[in-house]
């Protein structure tokens, strides 16, 4: 069984991918399992990595197939379901990793046994200027009710800095909704919801490469729409957790912020 699976969505980064398959070869623990899933965009992205598996001659990595462009949240659900390793990572295809970033969080996340192991991120501007983006810290160890509900409230959605045990995920069949704006804050905050214990890291390890043109900066009308589809399947997991009646505050609070302020914001 590999240490950990990465799973990479591949859709329209052709500019990028090398820089972050690069960053992934030269990863400090190379137990590593990675999963490129073709999303079916419009360049040579996929093609690059295909060319760059075989020019490498890398046994663990391999390329599966969405069956149709689905946006990331569904091609990141098919990598787990076709992922082998202890632990699940995601990485998106157009940003890039420390070197020992997987190897800490491994480390971390055995050390406490842990369900999340979490690092701190910086975001790349395009012009050259960085910001360290963090969740909120409450240390390493068994999760109380008091600090869920913290998490719940105030969690930055970088899950791409953490990596995730696969057999706990599978245990609560946590996965990403079917929407295509939201689904990352819906996923992470199911995964708080159950995570029982977490590690936590506060060193930035991944950079998140940021891009005006990107589908996180663009106004569409469908976006607002998608954020509520997103939190509504948060809801639903939590009531079919029976924990909805512990956390409704928190998760009533997190739905105004990011399914309903946020769209909002946007068009502004």
């Amino acid at each position: 069984m590999p240490t950990i699976s990465i799973i990479i969505p591949v859709y329209n980064v052709a500019p990028y991918i090398e820089r972050c398959l690069d960053s992934i070869t030269h990863q400090t623990l190379q137990d590593l399992e990675v999963i490129l899933v073709d999303d079916h965009g419009q360049d040579d992205s996929i093609t690059i990595a295909r060319n760059y598996i075989q020019t490498h001659r890398l046994s663990t990595w391999r390329i599966i197939a969405t069956p149709t462009n689905s946006g990331p949240g569904i091609a990141r659900n098919i990598g787990v379901e076709n992922a082998t390793g202890e632990y699940i990572a995601f990485c998106d295809a157009d940003d890039w990793i420390e070197p020992t970033m997987y190897e800490q969080l491994y480390t971390q996340a055995k050390t406490y046994q842990a369900d999340i192991s979490s690092a701190a991120a910086i975001l790349d501007y395009p012009d050259g200027t960085h910001r360290q983006m963090t969740n909120p810290y409450i240390g390493c160890g068994e999760i109380s009710t008091k600090q869920r509900k913290y998490l719940l409230r105030h969690f930055v959605s970088n899950f791409t800095t953490m990596i995730f045990r696969r057999e706990w995920l599978n245990q609560y069949s946590i996965r990403f909704p079917q929407a295509r704006s939201g689904e990352d804050s819906s996923f992470m905050g199911q995964c708080y919801l159950v995570a029982q214990r977490i590690a936590q890291i506060n060193q930035p390890l991944y950079h998140y490469v940021i891009h005006t043109d990107s589908i996180s900066h663009r106004q569409h009308v469908w976006r607002g729409k998608d954020k509520r589809k997103a939190f509504g399947a948060l809801i639903d997991f939590a009531k079919r957790n029976e924990l909805w009646t512990t956390y409704r505050s928190a998760l009533r609070l997190l739905y105004i912020k990011k399914a309903l302020l946020t769209p909002i914001k946007e068009w502004l």
